[in-house]
């Protein structure tokens, strides 16, 4: 049977019908490697260990984390065992990871209650930040700008910024074929935990006989520290898995940064030769007429102006002597890189250099009088330190000119490290107060004269002023001993002290 309608063609759309978009083709999901899931339980064990060696001390009524040496040591060994492919590449990275390590054991053999047991708390994080961003950066010694600002980003950007990666990594660890179950399971845990931790105590505060039976069942468990820990934890996982991720799984940062960081502009600036024998020109010459009056009074010992004395002579002039020096080292850096290559310019950083050298030796002098009248403590030593630290930057500084290849603020970061450590294991506290009792000549009165210095010392420095015999009142002595009963160390100097007064 015929008909004389037409046949209706199926790609045509029929009136008031809409055709139906194209649909794009889906992305396929991210696979996450074995090693960025090897890396979740790595940040869960750093994680763990940061609640217990540095959270729970602050936790329990504020004690100093006297183990945070050995989290930093077993943080220090994470990183370098699980990104070991890239330390084969370059030394310095085994340098400055060795320093760190050795800085790391410190606390476990001398007092880090002491001076320099407090500023090594804050140290030793700002020199694994810079290790862990030069060994993921995969930049050279000679690249120290670009060191320094992955040092800033991984502070307050790699942390945060890739947090989502976790609950990829997670979750491709759980999911497909036998292990969906488990997975289905896990997230359940995940969800139902943190939602119990909410709820529980809420309906404990609501029922006054909820409460009394729930505290018959969990009599030695304290809910609140189990909650507080366990969020420490959570948090600390994120961020040491968007920290640890960044610096092996990140793109290049030299091509490409990471989203929200910045790259680092390379100048092509070159200062007129003009302008620079000027400002040099005109620094020197003012630095030769300062220079000057120090050979007069200050090392040829003529008599000072007025009734000043040495000691004040001393104490006035010795911060902005350093501060100078700094900044002379800052301006033959910027002039060094930036300046025209001349023979006069050469000839004006040398001079520069040797005269920083002799206003650095002044400093040193005054320091030198100011210990003399006033004895020498703490922030004297680490001054005097501090000094011949400078001493070798002028050294290494003099060394870049005839050497263009020296990464001379690479190698000064290295030095400063290796000066720091130098000064910790050379026990500063029983080095002050072995100087003074031999300065004084008279170490009973001195350390009459100075009992609240003495009171503040730490078991290094305690232990040198007993064995001297110095310390006489036998209060001073029962006073150390309960203290040391009541607050026992852990490091091998509080050993020695307990032993000692035991």
């Amino acid at each position: 049977m015929t008909t004389n309608n037409p046949p209706v063609e199926p790609n045509i759309n029929l009136p008031g019908q809409l055709q139906q978009a194209a649909v794009a083709p889906k992305t396929p999901p991210r696979t996450y490697t074995i090693r960025e899931r090897v890396l979740v339980l790595v940040a869960l064990g750093v994680a763990v260990l940061c609640d217990r060696l540095l959270i729970a001390p602050l936790w329990q009524g504020g004690q100093f984390p006297f183990f945070s040496g050995i989290f930093w040591l077993a943080f220090l060994g994470a990183v370098s065992v699980f990104y070991r492919q890239r330390l084969k590449k370059s030394k310095p990275l085994w340098f400055v990871g060795g320093l760190t390590a050795v800085l790391c054991c410190w606390n476990l053999l001398f007092d880090y209650r002491s001076s320099y047991g407090l500023l090594t708390y804050f140290v030793i994080p700002c020199v694994l930040m810079a290790y862990t961003q030069f060994l993921g950066s995969g930049r050279t010694i000679k690249e120290a700008g670009g060191i320094a600002v992955d040092w800033i980003l991984g502070w307050f950007i790699r942390p945060f910024s890739a947090i989502p990666r976790l609950f990829g990594a997670v979750e491709s660890m759980v999911s497909g074929g036998k292990k969906a179950v488990l997975g289905k399971v896990l997230v359940g845990l995940l969800i139902t935990l943190p939602l119990l931790l909410v709820v529980v105590p809420l309906l404990v505060s609501a029922d006054m006989v909820f409460q009394f039976y729930l505290e018959q069942v969990f009599r030695d468990f304290d809910l609140q520290y189990v909650v507080g820990h366990t969020l420490v934890v959570a948090v600390a996982l994120l961020l040491f898995y968007s920290f640890l991720w960044n610096i092996g799984f990140a793109e290049k940062r030299k091509a490409a940064a990471l989203p929200g960081e910045i790259q680092v502009a390379k100048f092509s600036v070159q200062i007129d030769l003009v302008i620079t024998c000027m400002v040099l020109g005109a620094v020197c010459l003012v630095y030769l007429l300062f220079c000057s009056v120090q050979f007069t009074y200050l090392f040829a010992g003529a008599g000072l102006p007025g009734h000043m004395t040495y000691s004040e002579y001393a104490r006035e002039g010795f911060a902005q002597i350093i501060a100078i020096c700094g900044l002379n080292l800052a301006l033959f850096g910027v002039f060094l890189q930036y300046g025209k290559k001349h023979r006069a310019a050469s000839g004006l950083l040398a001079a520069l250099l040797g005269l920083t050298a002799v206003m650095l030796v002044s400093g040193f002098v005054r320091l030198k009088l100011y210990i003399d009248a006033y004895g020498l403590t703490w922030l004297r030593l680490l001054s005097a330190w501090f000094i011949l630290f400078l001493a070798v930057v002028i050294a290494l500084c003099a060394i870049r000119m005839v050497r263009e290849k020296l990464p001379l603020i690479g190698v000064c970061a290295i030095v400063l490290l290796g000066w720091y450590l130098a000064l910790g294991y050379a026990n500063p506290d029983a080095f002050i107060v072995r100087y003074n009792l031999s300065a004084s000549g008279k170490p009973t009165v001195w350390a009459e004269q100075n009992r609240r210095y003495i009171s503040r010392l730490s078991d290094d420095g305690k232990l040198v002023l007993l064995k001297s015999g110095a310390l006489l009142r036998e209060e001073d002595v029962q006073e150390w001993r309960s203290r040391e009963e009541d607050q026992r160390g852990y490091s091998l100097s509080s050993h020695r002290m307990q032993d000692y007064l035991n």
